[in-house]
């Protein structure tokens, strides 16, 4: 006679034997053995090379050992169109769009937590679809000035609300097989002088 349950827990066994992961931290680091021997076979320099950009959205993998170059997509709210050479303008292609997905403002003005992970699944899905390994966002800096050259990229000025809104945008993200990397933590207020502004914060 044919048991479903016993059928089931057969399996369970089974897929345990086989060494499965079964938790999230199982998952995570089934591959250590591997990365680790691969990572003992690299050299000084090619370890530096993986720390840099190669191009202005990549860097640079092993080809000897199999590793390809990563490519990113910026930024948080859109995975732009291709782009010319270690730039930030479009290249033009006649056949290329991209998708721009609402601002964190507008994300984080509907308090929800189920449309934070649809919105990380259309991004990581429309990266993936254009070969981008890691989209350049969620931003998470709280807003703290309404004139701030980013400001409408952050998810809001509550702290409880962004970390909330941009977990889920990050599993959306990762659940299609692609990376985040969350981005502007903190008092990046300014667009004026950004790369020389001294923003000193009292303890």
């Amino acid at each position: 006679m044919y048991k479903p349950l016993s059928f089931l827990a057969g399996l369970a066994m089974l897929a345990a034997a086989c060494g499965n992961p079964v938790t999230p931290q199982d998952r995570l680091t089934v591959n250590d053995k591997k990365i680790n021997e691969i990572i003992a076979q690299m050299t000084l320099e090619e370890k530096v090379e993986m720390l840099h950009s190669k191009t202005n959205m990549s860097s640079a993998g092993v080809e000897r050992l199999g590793i390809a170059d990563m490519h990113y997509a910026d930024g948080p709210f859109g995975i732009r169109e291709e782009g010319v050479p270690n730039g930030f303008t479009p290249a033009g292609w006649k056949l290329d769009s991209a998708t721009y997905f609402p601002t964190g403002s507008a994300l984080a003005a509907t308090w929800s937590k189920d449309l934070a992970y649809l919105y990380g699944t259309g991004m990581g899905k429309e990266a993936r679809l254009r070969g981008k390994d890691v989209i350049l966002g969620p931003a998470v800096n709280i807003q703290r000035l309404p004139v701030g050259g980013r400001t409408y990229e952050y998810l809001s000025e509550d702290p409880i609300l962004s970390a909330a809104l941009s977990l889920q945008y990050t599993l959306g993200v990762q659940d299609q097989g692609t990376a985040v990397c969350i981005k502007h933590f903190a008092v990046n207020n300014q667009e004026t002088n950004r790369g020389s502004v001294s923003s000193r914060v009292a303890p």
